[in-house]
């Protein structure tokens, strides 16, 4: 029967691969809801740890202290707007999840530096920025 019609069989892939292509979708969808509600459940509770330490302590703390509060309370809000605005603004909603994956990343590596000497600072600093080259090229080639 194929041999009747070879524009069927071709059809007929095309249409099988159909809902694979739905499933890998839904499934990287999933995993995104998955990310930020961890990054968002993060930001959080870091918050609240933070007003505590400001609640029990009078001291001075060092500005190390306050930029990562700041890069905490800018990626709750990257992806508290990108929640409301994605089905309206797909795109930029993405951008948004985007800035604060990088913005976690940062963090990440700013709060593992905070307390080690200046060397391994440099280290990880350089660490991390060979991973956002790697990143960006990724991301120059793939796109």
């Amino acid at each position: 029967m194929s041999r009747l019609h070879p524009s069927s069989s071709s059809a007929d892939d095309l249409e099988a691969q159909q809902p694979a292509v739905a499933v890998v979708e839904q499934n990287h969808s999933q995993f995104w809801l998955q990310w930020r509600n961890i990054v968002m459940e993060f930001c959080f509770t870091s918050a609240l740890k933070i007003s505590l330490l400001f609640a029990q302590t009078n001291s001075q703390h060092p500005l190390s202290f306050y930029i990562l509060s700041l890069a905490i309370l800018l990626t709750f809000l990257c992806l508290f707007v990108a929640n409301f605005i994605g089905p309206h603004f797909t795109n930029t909603a993405q951008v948004l999840e985007k800035i604060a994956a990088l913005l976690v990343a940062t963090t990440v590596v700013f709060t593992i530096a905070i307390p080690l000497p200046l060397i391994l600072k440099c280290v990880i600093w350089a660490l991390y920025a060979i991973s956002l080259f790697a990143v960006s090229l990724c991301h120059y080639y793939c796109f």
